[in-house]
């Protein structure tokens, strides 16, 4: 099969213009109608004023990070591994930030090839929610925060804290947390092998030094770890989360060991 270029090429404007329109709304704003889409269906709603230097500004007008908002927490989203992430997305894409919208400036001249990368930005954007502790271990301490925030009074946790022990900066623990009986609760997060192992190190060097704790072990994904370098951790530690995922274990297990 020979392919017609020119035809394909006209095919190809012809419909791309059919597909892309500008829409005036009853209050009289401009809105461009694209095949851009979240997950659910919904279309981007894509603004068009005039920019502020001259031009025209292409604005979701917030309506990406409120479409984000409906499954998650946008304060935890914009901070950390995803936060960092969307930073750079902005930066690469010639993004403005402004009081939660996403806009860019063009020109007249410019419009179509600035569609396409707001476009592109904003589904990247959209896109960093799929980055969950299942497939991107580095957000599991993000998720691993968000998650003891909603459960647990800050005032009653640190982080990174140093026990009483002799070399105290190597056997740092992820999270004290103030428990019943005057008895701290030492939470560790294990999102991978080695983290197992170093957290079967730390443990047993606090045993060994008689320090008076209980103990939470938190996994990514427990069934992912070896079995014998569970079964070490079994031996020192105390309860065990087999993930995040499992919400009402963790919650249950958590709550009965803080202080009121």
């Amino acid at each position: 099969m020979t392919i017609n270029v020119e035809a394909l090429q006209d095919l190809l404007c012809e419909r791309l213009c059919e597909d892309i329109v500008v829409d005036r709304r009853p209050d009289g704003d401009l809105m461009l109608r694209t095949h851009f889409r979240f997950p659910d269906g919904d279309g981007f709603p894509i603004h068009i004023s005039p920019a502020p230097s001259g031009g025209i500004r292409l604005s979701d007008r917030g309506h990406t990070l409120m479409h984000i908002s409906y499954d998650h927490d946008v304060d935890a989203f914009l901070d950390g591994t995803r936060g960092a992430l969307l930073e750079r997305i902005v930066a690469e894409s010639g993004l403005q930030q402004q009081q939660g919208a996403f806009c860019m400036d063009t020109t007249p001249e410019q419009l179509p090839t600035a569609l396409f990368q707001l476009g592109q930005a904003l589904t990247r954007i959209y896109d960093l929610t799929f980055l969950s502790r299942s497939n991107v271990g580095s957000t599991f301490y993000d998720d691993l925060a968000e998650c003891l925030g909603n459960l647990v009074d800050e005032s009653k946790m640190e982080r990174d804290f140093r026990p009483d022990v002799p070399n105290p900066n190597a056997y740092t623990v992820d999270y004290r947390i103030a428990g019943r009986d005057d008895l701290p609760l030492f939470l560790y997060g294990v999102p991978n092998r080695d983290k197992a192992r170093l957290t079967t190190i730390m443990l047993l060097h606090l045993h060994r030094h008689r320090l008076a704790f209980e103990s939470i072990i938190v996994f990514e994904n427990q069934m992912e770890i070896p079995r014998m370098d569970l079964a070490r951790l079994t031996d020192v530690g105390g309860e065990m989360i087999s993930s995040l995922d499992a919400h009402e274990d963790f919650s249950r297990k958590l709550l009965r060991r803080v202080a009121a």
